[in-house]
């Protein structure tokens, strides 16, 4: 995990844009290899294992004993998927982007991640399943601008509202658009892989835009103008 990533990090528990502030026990090149995320307010902590950061786990858990990473295979794809996600982003020309990745998408993160200037690809792993098996982020991953993020409740995401420049989901969306929408900044484009009739109409009503879409992608970008309440 990127170090000042916590800055854009909210806890999922009490919700309050305090921000998370990242505790050091090992790093690499300005990434938090081992650690912890607490939160100054009601002071859970988040386990950093691996470079996972683990909102999987519930409050208990989270006070007690650290429990191990989850496995996060690369995984085979093809050679132009990557450029072409990237492209779809519009991260592959730009700077600075921060970028999450919808489960099933972690294939792409690292090559995604070395196609930009300081961009930052936060992969949301699936539920871990079997917690006994050690995390295999690759350390050159992790420095090249991978962030793994593992269990965040769907409903609510851990991320600073306005964060993200780009979305990518793959069908069938599980995920709330509301929280798609809070986390996506003016401008951000979302990427939904092979959408369902549902997520088309789901789409259709939301504040992303649609701006290309085939029978196996739909691209949308949100409004530069956000209302306001």
């Amino acid at each position: 995990m990127f170090l000042e990533l916590a800055e854009v990090l909210d806890c999922p528990d009490c919700e309050a844009s305090a921000g998370l502030v990242a505790f050091v026990d090992q790093a690499e090149s300005r990434r938090v290899v081992e650690g912890r995320l607490g939160c100054p307010l009601c002071e859970i902590e988040v386990p950093i294992r691996g470079g996972t950061m683990r909102f999987d786990l519930s409050d208990a858990a989270r006070r007690a004993t650290p429990c191990a990473g989850t496995e996060h295979p690369a995984g085979e794809t093809a050679p132009e998927a990557a450029p072409r996600l990237a492209a779809l982003l519009g991260v592959s020309d730009r700077a600075g982007m921060v970028v999450l990745l919808g489960p099933g998408l972690a294939a792409h993160a690292a090559a995604i991640a070395r196609l930009g200037d300081r961009l930052e690809v936060l992969v949301w792993l699936p539920d871990p399943g079997d917690r006994s098996r050690p995390a295999v982020v690759a350390v050159e991953d992790l420095v090249a601008g991978v962030d793994p993020l593992l269990g965040a409740a769907p409903h609510r995401w851990p991320i600073r509202s306005g964060a993200l420049h780009g979305i990518a989901l793959a069908a069938p969306i599980a995920l709330p658009m509301s929280e798609v929408t809070r986390c996506a900044r003016p401008g951000a484009r979302l990427v939904v892989e092979t959408p369902t009739p549902a997520d088309l109409d789901s789409l259709a009503a939301s504040e992303f835009a649609g701006v290309a879409s085939d029978a196996t992608v739909w691209v949308g970008e949100r409004s530069q103008q956000v209302a306001t309440a």
